[in-house]
């Protein structure tokens, strides 16, 4: 039990598993040929249908402990936990070599709120991106990502880089335009010019706080802003990251 709380409450961004909370996560995680090491299941929820629908998709050589619901609450990450928890291999995913016509890449630099991390990641298989490239910031694996994400986390390939200006600079070299989103500066997002000759797309947000840095800003083909009303400061970068990729795709 000891171990399995560390996995749960402890694990770091370089684990090899990660964790998934309630049933349709795990199932989501299933219908990806996700295949859990571990479920544990809290007594009182054992007939819950949705969580025997999720036992009876198991593979026989998944473990499935069966524990106290106080001892269950103590280990899940969320205060208000779902009746499910699941450990499963970390999915690895590398950079696109190449891009082809209407590829859409989202890169977040310094994003540091999971929820959004995760909301975004959902977005982005939304509209069907090619992958999300994370810098810093926010675990993509987080619980709180994980369940912002909606499973969408185990949709879209996620790949975590070290180096913004590397990462621009590969993408570029496979094909991408790169567009940055820019509060306050920029062609307005709804112009036309998101999606012009539906070139391979990189586009690129900073983080909550200060948006991206000066140097890489410096980097874009393009920058992109959403017109917004005076005395607004900036859109949630969830929010934004929601709203260009759409226009993209539209």
């Amino acid at each position: 039990m000891s171990e399995l709380r560390r996995l749960i409450r402890r694990r770091g961004p370089s684990d090899s598993v990660v964790v998934l909370e309630g049933p349709r996560t795990v199932a989501e995680a299933l219908a990806a040929s996700v295949e859990p090491s571990l479920v544990a299941v809290p007594q009182g929820a054992r007939s819950d249908r949705t969580v025997q629908a999720v036992l009876r998709a198991l593979s026989p050589g998944v473990e499935v402990l069966v524990v106290a619901d106080e001892a269950f609450d103590s280990l899940a990450p969320a205060r208000s936990p779902q009746p499910l928890l699941a450990l499963v291999p970390r999915p690895r995913a590398h950079m696109p070599g190449s891009l082809v016509r209407d590829d859409l890449v989202l890169v977040l630099v310094d994003v540091a709120d999971p929820g959004n991390m995760g909301t975004i990641i959902r977005s982005a298989s939304a509209c069907a991106a090619r992958c999300v490239i994370v810098v810093g910031g926010a675990d993509p694996w987080a619980p709180k990502a994980v369940r912002a994400s909606a499973g969408s986390v185990l949709r879209v390939p996620v790949v975590s880089e070290g180096d913004a200006a590397e990462v621009l600079a590969a993408l570029r070299a496979a094909g991408a335009r790169i567009l940055v989103a820019d509060a306050h500066q920029g062609v307005p997002h709804d112009s036309g010019a998101l999606a012009a000759g539906s070139d391979p797309v990189a586009l690129v947000l900073g983080a909550e706080s200060h948006g991206l840095d000066p140097g890489l800003r410096e980097l874009a083909d393009l920058r992109v802003r959403v017109p917004m009303a005076d005395g607004t400061e900036s859109l949630n970068v969830a929010m934004a990251a929601t709203l260009l990729a759409f226009e993209y795709r539209r």
